[in-house]
């Protein structure tokens, strides 16, 4: 059975997908952040950016040519931002923001970038919290997550999570490699795993602001 989960994604780019014996991940995507903190010194919204595998990226790429015209230009690929902005919605747009181990309360994403970057697609959104966090007082951390582990994601190692806005003196970005890294899973497997969270978030990258000495 295809990923519930990621489904809306192949489907509105023409991906189809054959099933049984693949092995998950199907695809991968180099994840990065910019913690964005107001004038008081919190952060108030986080901006995620995916850069996906070049063989989704092809076929979502060709997928978004709406007119099927041979050319998909940045009108289509925005239309498919819009859509898929929407999708991700239900499954928490695959990103859990901790603070003290507690989940944090995001708003709705209302902007959002999708572009064609030299062959590559990159998606990028803007996560606002809901109540602004004090990194200061309590310990931050987010990680990019699919429960069915039919995404793989991974720090993208050209560019690194940072902070931006009024980031006080002693705070700093860090990131955490992922507990484990395995190559495959089996389709079976990772279906009877997919109810169990935390088996998919040890296969994450963390990123955490740390302030103090």
């Amino acid at each position: 059975m295809r990923s519930r989960i990621f489904a809306g994604f192949l489907l509105l780019t023409g991906i189809s997908v054959a099933t049984g014996a693949l092995a998950h991940p199907h695809v991968w995507i180099d994840s990065s952040a910019r913690f964005q903190f107001d004038r008081s010194g919190q952060v108030s919204a986080v901006t995620i950016i995916w850069r996906f595998d070049d063989l989704y990226s092809a076929f979502a790429i060709q997928g978004a040519d709406g007119d099927q015209d041979g050319i998909t230009t940045a009108e289509d690929l925005t239309a498919l931002g819009s859509i898929n902005v929407d999708y991700l919605k239900q499954w928490g747009y695959f990103t859990d923001i901790l603070a003290d181990g507690e989940k944090v309360a995001v708003g709705t994403v209302d902007s959002f970038s999708n572009v064609n970057d030299d062959g590559i697609l990159v998606f990028s959104f803007t996560l606002p919290l809901a109540t602004p966090v004090d990194p200061r007082s309590q310990r931050l951390r987010m990680s990019s997550v699919d429960p069915s582990y039919y995404i793989a994601f991974q720090d993208d190692p050209d560019r690194p999570a940072v902070a931006t806005g009024t980031v006080p003196a002693d705070c700093r970005v860090i990131t955490f490699g992922p507990d484990e890294t395995p190559q495959t899973v089996s389709d079976s497997l990772a279906l009877s795993l997919a109810a169990d969270k935390s088996w998919a978030s040890s296969f994450a990258p963390k990123v955490a602001i740390e302030c103090g000495d």
